[in-house]
């Protein structure tokens, strides 16, 4: 054995000195640890960039001020053409009575034999007010009716058209659909040039949605199918 001994452990010049109480082994570092809170790029969890994604739709999906679009907007061509059907579907029995309710008001007329004037007057403010109401019935009961339950009337499903709410694309249901039918109506008590006005008002959209007034109204739109 040699002379000079190795001290022993815990003793100064030791170099297999144990680390003391609470103490780690100065290990090399890894180059596999990152600082924390770091990830190297491309790891799990590092948010990476994405490019010509599209944009959620949210905030600033829809121009301030404008409607949601519920659908690809129905032409106005085909809106006229709808429209011509549906007035010839209640315009033939509005007619048809009509001319019944004309003819029993001539039945029961009287004429003065001397000047030749009609003295039963009331009987012709009755019977032109019995008329707007016969006919409000019959286009509440076709159009309100079939808008409200079903988003089209007979000339609107014949062209592939229909009205819905301008939110979701939903069928709009009672209020909207009288709300809608309300305003052309109104417009008709003044000699049909306030209804026409009505139904020309699409063109003043600036939307490019073709919303008429009648549909600002009742929050609708004319939607293809």
């Amino acid at each position: 054995m040699s002379g000079t001994s190795a001290p022993p452990p815990g003793e100064p010049g030791n170099p297999e000195q144990p680390p003391g109480y609470g103490q780690q082994p100065n290990y090399p570092p890894s180059s596999s640890q990152q600082p924390y809170g770091q990830q190297p790029y491309g790891q799990p969890g590092y948010p990476q960039p994405s490019y010509g994604q599209p944009t959620p739709s949210g905030y600033g999906a829809t121009p301030y001020g404008q409607p949601p679009s519920a659908g690809t907007p129905a032409s106005m061509g085909t809106r006229l053409l709808a429209r011509i059907i549906d007035g010839l579907i209640v315009g033939i029995p509005f007619f048809i009575i009509y001319f019944i309710i004309f003819a029993a008001f001539i039945n029961n007329a009287e004429v003065d034999p001397v000047t030749g004037k009609v003295t039963n007057g009331g009987g012709f403010v009755a019977t032109f007010f019995v008329l707007i109401a016969v006919y409000a019935v019959l286009s509440v009961l076709y159009e309100v009716g079939l808008i409200a339950t079903r988003g089209a009337t007979l000339g609107k499903q014949w062209l592939g058209i229909k009205v819905v709410k301008q939110e979701d694309g939903s069928i709009p249901g009672w209020g909207p659909s009288f709300l809608r039918w309300l305003i052309p109506f109104i417009g008709s008590l003044i000699c049909g040039i306030g209804q026409l006005v009505v139904y020309l008002s699409p063109f003043f959209d600036n939307s490019g949605r073709n919303i008429g007034w009648h549909d600002a109204v009742a929050k609708t739109q004319v939607i293809k199918v």
